[in-house]
């Protein structure tokens, strides 16, 4: 295995961006959160200034972010990444330590960041999602209604407002926005290309209400490109070609970057009894 590289916010190495579609397949519902007056829906989806709906890319980021995480453990992505040689000690102790912190970290905080405490590393996301806004210019918005259910009774709340609607976003609205990883391995992009084809094959879904039937996904990619801080200097590309703008599934469009992972996860050498890392694994 070759040694860990420790990739710093502050240094261009590269960044890789493809564009993602989401059609829903089943209504959505990502909230806007009560509403306080007595007009309109008692909860709304979130809507941009044109009064579209909206899917935060926190909100995509999350899931994303919580299905890489469930799979860190059964396919010991964490112990390869953990057991990958570090750098070489550079002289500075300072750096030595923050290099050892950083390999130290789970698979899925080094992709989307986290917050170390009072002697933790604290490290920045490197995925970065837009906002996906409705490609439609018009979304009727469908409004549900719902009941409060005491589940001891089997019957109606009879306390705090029994009868409430929600608004549902309609099945075969779509979606658009675009997915950012700054200086990411290959086996990185695969752990979120994995997350997206989970998304898309509706083993994860998307915004609440799912106990509804809501927030099942379609998913779509466009082909990936990566800018260099060469490529910033040589100036603009050419355009690209028609076809590699047309958007496909994600195990044909990212299918080298999950070959990565499937590399990676291979690579994680077992645990024997004994080993100090069987302690951090399963902590």
């Amino acid at each position: 295995m070759t040694a860990a590289r420790f990739p710093s916010h502050a240094v261009f190495e590269s960044v890789l961006r493809f564009p993602y579609r989401l059609t829903c397949r089943t209504g959505l519902h990502v909230g806007a959160g009560k509403r306080a007056d007595l007009v309109g829906s008692d909860l709304p989806v979130l809507r941009d200034a044109a009064g579209r709906p909206l899917v935060p890319g926190s909100s995509l980021r999350g899931v994303l972010r919580a299905a890489v995480a469930a799979l860190c453990d059964p396919l010991g992505l964490d112990d390869a990444a953990r057991r990958t040689p570090l750098p070489s000690a550079t002289g500075d102790a300072d750096l030595d330590q923050l290099h050892a912190q950083w390999n130290g970290l789970k698979l899925v905080d080094r992709l989307f960041g986290c917050i170390g405490g009072k002697d933790g590393l604290t490290y920045a996301l490197r995925v970065q999602i837009s906002d996906a806004v409705a490609e439609e210019e018009t979304v009727a918005v469908e409004l549900r209604d719902g009941v409060g259910i005491d589940r001891d009774t089997r019957t109606a709340h009879r306390e705090g407002g029994v009868k409430f609607d929600l608004e549902v976003v309609p099945a075969g609205t779509t979606f658009s926005g675009q997915v950012r990883l700054l200086n990411a391995e290959d086996f990185e992009v695969g752990a979120v290309a994995q997350a997206l084809w989970m998304l898309d094959e509706g083993l994860i879904l998307l915004g609440g209400k799912s106990a509804r039937g809501l927030g099942w996904m379609e998913v779509a990619v466009g082909t990936p490109r990566r800018l260099t801080a060469k490529d910033i200097l040589d100036g603009p590309a050419a355009p690209a070609a028609a076809a590699d703008d047309d958007l496909g599934k994600v195990a044909e469009r990212l299918a080298p970057y999950l070959a990565a992972l499937r590399a990676f996860a291979a690579s994680a050498p077992p645990i024997e009894p004994g080993d100090p890392s069987a302690a951090s694994a399963t902590a």
